[in-house]
This record gives structure tokens, C-alpha cells and sequence, in this order.
């Protein structure tokens, strides 16, 4: 009876025109899946009696009006349909039908993984590889097809448990899974929603961009960092939608020297690299995220110990990695040739070189432009509703190439609050980002965060805190900028 069911599930799912729901089985289409098992079984039993057992005894059947039944849950219907793609064709039709329409067949794929691991563990990996065989693209590809089937292949494998020791003969598989999820975020592959699913999927096969020398390689000097050159930008904005908390007018010119800046937020992995190199006690470690995301602190407690808060952290965090280039680089040549070394330190960007770095000189709304696109940024109508691994929206990048200036989580600056326009003169400057002012006073946050609507997440708009303060949606990036 259940490989009649299998089966009749499989076909139903295969053929419903919805996505959502179950499908519709008439009378006739059911007595014919269970005549031939009726006539094996026992040539006296009836079909209907069949059908009001499965009905009223067995739960799996419920009518759907007359001469009509339907499962009872979708969730039903696609397991039924796993187990018989596990029987049938397992693995290679099943990647089949999931490049085919991956919208019908994900869930299938998932629940088949789980039902074949129960006969032997490296189902999963068979089922994994059938999905994932393919070259990683160098370029973009005309199609989501094999996008969507690089992002299956891990997810059978983590819900399956399988990448807790991998063996030698599987590690060249999850290199190329590995490489596939990384071209989906930087091809800017599958709707936004799925695509923060591949950088859920990266960090847990092992993120390749985050290692703790993410930062300097030999052959790239400030690996992860951009240039931001020297000359004026339009600061502030006139705009009222610009100043809901913190006035971001009058609008005016101000002129930075060369800084750099780094390209994404400090995730998780990034700054658990400094706590395990450093011995850093680190008390919000297991509170986080997914190490490929923004390095937030999860709690919505406010104004706790100094020592508790991410802005002295980051701080701590900036002084270390002022350390480990040097170290990195083995000589100070390389880095004199980008900054004069007597001048530069890793550091918090004051919010003048954070709003640079994320508008250009043109002062646009957003760093694409004029409009919001949630597509491009992780905010409130993305639908993703916490923060996202970086590099999941490419599109959104900035005119220099910094991406993530805008959504996902805000972003501790080294300002302290203070009214527009932002000083021109040196000293005026060097007194707005003092480091040294007191622990309670009120520093600048830029950038929005992945709940707000479009107007929090342009690049003028201002926010502020204490630097007590805890919150699950502020993070930071670091800078590299001259004399303070």
C-alpha cells in the first residue's frame, strides 16, 4: 500500500498546477493505484474499502468533495513523493526534476536526502555530488538551474550531518560546492531570499574568504580592503527623509585625504580569528550568527558594562589588526607603498569616510543610485527578517566597490553625535571623532539594518548610541586612515 502511495504522491506532485497545497486525487485516479495491489494481495478486498481505511483509520487521505481526496499536508504529499524517488532513479532523477523546477522539487530533495541516509550515510553525498557535479562558472549563467542545485547539495549535507568528519574522497566535492555557493553570491544568482541561503550554506562548508589572514596576502597587499582617493564629496543631505533622528543638513563639500576601507562588515569568523588568536575574552561568543555574518552582539540589553560592549571591541579588535598586518606582510614595504607608515592604523571610519566609501561624489540617495531595490540590500521588504552572510548583494555595491554600506546591520562609526555641516578644519574634525571622550557619549551609526523601510537605509541617514550600548543590529567594518 505505501509504494502505491509513493507513487501516486509522486505523480500528483509532479502534475499539480499550484506550488503550494496539496493536490487533488479523484476517485478513479486513487482506485486504480490500489486495484493492481488489491489484486495481488487478496482478489475479495475491495478499493473503496481501501480508501476508507486510508481515510477514516489511517489519516493519510481526507476527502476533498465528491469523488475527490486529497493527503492532509503538502509536507505529506512531498515526503511520500521522496520516498519514492529514493526507490526510483535515486539520485540522478531526483537532481533531475530539482534543476527542472526547484520550486516543487526543494523540499522533495531535502526529505529525499533524510529518507536514503537511513539506509547508508553516504546517500547524502551521493545525492550531494548528482546535484553538484558540474565546473563551478567563472562567469554568470544565463539560467538559475545549476545555482539552485549547488545550493541543495549542502543543505542535504548539513541536515544529514554529513560535514562532521569528511573523508579524504569527499573533500573535492565540497571544494566544489564550496566555489559554486561563492559564484552565487557574487553572480548575484537566485532571489535575494535564497541567495542569503547559499551564504548560510558557504559558512557551514567553510567560508574560503574569511580566513584570519583575510585581510593581507603577500602578493595583495590589504587584501579585503578598498581605496577611497583623496578629493571632495557631497556630505549630508537637504533631503527631509534624510533626517529622522539625526539632521543630516545643510548639505555640503567635504574634502577627505586617501583612506581605505574594508569591503564588508567584520563577521563572525573574522573577529573569532582575533579572540582565538589574542586570547580576547570574548563574552557574547555564543550568541552568534552564522560566521559568515556581520559580528553583531545578540541581546537587547542596553547600556551594560564598558567591557561588555561591542563599540570597545571593536576597538580592541582595530589595535590587534594594526598589529597582525605588520606581522602579515613580514616587512613594512608593501604597506609604505599604500600609507605612509607613520601615518595609518587600522581603525572604527569616522562618518565621513563611512558616508564616501558608500555614496561617491554625486550624492546619491542609496550606493546604486536613487531607489530602493530589495534586491540589492537586505532591509525590511527583502523579507529575510534577521542579518545576512556578506557578499549576498553584489548589486548593492557602492561607486568604490565597498559592499553591505547599506541594510543588514548599522555601523559604529568613531564620530561623536554632533550638529551639520560636518567640520572642515583639521582640529574641529580630530574633536568630533575623539576616542578618548567619555564611555556613555553618544557615537554616530550608519547604514540601517535588515528591519527598517527604505528610508532608514540611504546613505545620509544618521543614527546614534552610547558606546555602552548592546544591540542585535549594530556590527562594524574597519578603516585604514591617517593621523587622527
Amino acid at each position: 500500500m505505501r509504494q502505491a502511495l509513493n507513487r501516486l504522491a509522486f505523480e500528483v506532485h509532479r502534475d499539480q498546477p499550484a506550488l503550494v497545497g496539496t493536490a487533488d486525487i479523484t476517485e478513479e485516479k486513487l482506485v486504480s493505484a490500489l486495484l493492481a495491489l488489491t489484486q495481488r494481495s487478496d482478489p475479495d478486498l475491495r478499493p473503496t474499502r481501501l480508501i476508507e481505511h486510508l481515510s477514516d483509520r489511517a489519516g493519510l487521505l481526507e476527502p476533498r468533495g465528491v469523488g475527490v481526496y486529497a493527503f492532509p499536508h503538502r509536507t505529506v504529499q512531498e515526503y511520500l513523493a521522496a520516498c519514492y524517488l529514493t526507490d526510483v532513479g535515486f539520485p540522478d532523477d531526483l537532481a533531475t526534476l530539482l534543476r527542472a523546477e526547484p520550486n516543487r522539487w526543494r523540499e522533495v530533495t531535502l526529505l529525499a536526502g533524510a529518507k536514503a541516509v537511513r539506509g547508508t550515510a553516504a546517500a547524502a553525498w551521493t545525492l550531494a555530488e548528482a546535484l553538484c557535479f558540474e565546473k563551478p562558472p567563472a562567469q554568470p549563467l544565463p539560467a538559475d538551474a545549476e545555482y539552485w542545485a549547488a545550493l541543495l547539495a549542502p543543505q542535504v549535507l548539513v541536515e544529514n550531518k554529513s560535514l562532521g568528519q569528511v573523508a579524504e574522497r569527499n573533500r573535492p566535492k565540497v571544494e566544489r560546492i564550496r566555489t559554486w555557493l561563492v559564484r552565487t553570491l557574487q553572480h548575484n544568482a537566485l532571489p535575494a531570499v535564497d541567495r542569503v541561503q547559499a551564504g548560510d550554506a558557504l559558512a557551514e562548508v567553510g567560508d574560503p574568504r574569511f580566513r584570519a589572514d583575510a585581510w593581507y596576502l603577500p602578493d595583495k597587499p590589504l587584501l579585503g580592503f578598498v581605496e577611497i582617493p583623496a578629493g571632495a564629496f557631497l556630505m549630508g543631505s537637504d533631503d527631509r527623509r534624510d533626517s529622522l533622528w539625526l539632521e543630516a543638513s545643510p548639505q555640503r563639500k567635504v574634502t577627505l585625504p586617501t583612506y581605505y576601507i574594508a569591503r564588508y562588515p567584520v563577521t563572525v569568523a573574522q573577529f573569532r580569528a582575533f579572540v582565538d588568536a589574542s586570547g580576547y575574552t570574548w563574552g557574547h561568543s555564543g550568541r552568534q550568527q552564522g560566521a559568515s555574518h556581520p559580528v553583531v552582539y545578540v541581546s537587547w540589553h542596553d547600556y551594560v558594562s564598558w567591557h561588555d560592549a561591542l563599540w570597545h571591541d571593536a576597538l580592541v579588535y582595530c589595535d590587534w589588526l594594526t598589529a597582525c598586518l605588520w606581522k602579515w606582510s613580514g616587512t613594512p614595504e608593501p604597506l609604505a607603498t599604500l600609507l605612509r607608515p607613520e601615518d595609518w592604523r587600522a581603525i572604527l571610519p569616522s562618518e565621513a569616510e563611512w558616508e564616501k566609501a558608500a555614496r561617491g561624489t554625486d550624492g546619491r540617495a542609496y550606493p546604486w543610485g536613487n531607489e530602493p531595490d530589495p534586491n540589492r540590500v537586505n532591509y525590511g521588504q527583502t523579507g529575510i527578517n534577521t542579518t545576512s552572510a556578506v557578499g549576498c548583494f553584489p548589486h548593492g555595491v557602492s561607486p568604490y566597490g565597498v559592499e553591505e554600506l547599506s541594510g543588514n546591520v548599522w555601523e559604529w562609526t568613531r564620530s561623536l553625535e554632533g550638529d551639520y555641516p560636518y567640520p572642515v578644519r583639521r582640529a574641529a574634525r580630530a574633536k568630533r571623532e575623539d576616542l578618548q571622550a567619555p564611555e556613555d557619549a553618544s557615537r554616530v551609526l550608519r547604514g540601517g539594518a535588515f528591519w527598517p523601510d527604505p528610508q532608514y537605509v540611504r546613505c545620509a541617514i544618521r543614527d546614534g548610541g552610547g558606546a555602552r550600548v548592546v544591540h542585535l543590529v549594530i556590527g562594524f567594518r574597519v578603516a585604514l586612515a591617517g593621523p587622527l
